[in-house]
């Protein structure tokens, strides 16, 4: 796993071992950054389910302003810092050490609002849908703003009819669905 492209391109990242963490895989990375574009300069980026930060350190070496990890396992949090390190970029870096849930209760409270946020839990993980909720009724996604959500390809569920942002893009790639929602704008998926 490493940075892709920007001010820390070609870092190797560190990745938890085992199977409990799934890192977003080089490709998937790629083709979320080609498509969101110029959306990431200056952006206040949100990453959800961190793991070992790839994402968030990726939309950060591109030219975000700030990103906000949310991880809650301690080993995982532990790369991140070291990852955070490895590509210098940790004074543009929150992380919140919870569960996304009490993440999301914490920056609706502090009223923060973020340009581009990307969910990649657990494929078995059910509550998407929920955070979706969560992140659009308290207004958490700016106006114009972008969410990436992966999940296993194999099991697509109902739940993107039900998603309360506009659907723009769904990409395949092997055994990961890539969806891209925008808080409004365009509303046709590819």
């Amino acid at each position: 796993m490493r940075v892709i492209s920007g001010t820390s391109r070609g870092r190797h990242l560190k990745s938890p071992r085992g199977g409990k963490t799934r890192p977003t895989s080089d490709k998937v990375k790629a083709a979320f950054f080609n498509i969101i574009g110029n959306y990431i300069q200056g952006a206040v980026f949100l990453d959800l389910f961190s793991g070992s930060g790839g994402v968030g350190i990726e939309a950060l070496s591109r030219g975000a302003g700030k990103c906000v990890f949310v991880e809650k396992d301690p080993f995982n949090l532990k790369i991140i810092r070291e990852n955070l390190n490895l590509t210098g970029v940790y004074s543009q870096a929150e992380i919140l050490p919870c569960d996304v849930y009490r993440a999301l209760k914490i920056l609706h409270k502090r009223r923060e609002c973020f340009h581009v946020a990307y969910l990649d839990p657990p494929y078995c993980y059910e509550g998407v849908l929920n955070i979706l909720h969560f992140l659009h009724e308290n207004r958490i996604i700016s106006n114009g703003g972008i969410v990436g959500v992966e999940r296993d390809s194999h099991k697509p569920g109902t739940w993107l009819e039900a998603a309360p942002f506009q659907p723009w893009q769904k990409k395949i790639y092997g055994n990961t669905m890539l969806i891209l929602f925008k808080e409004s704008g365009i509303s046709s998926i590819n």
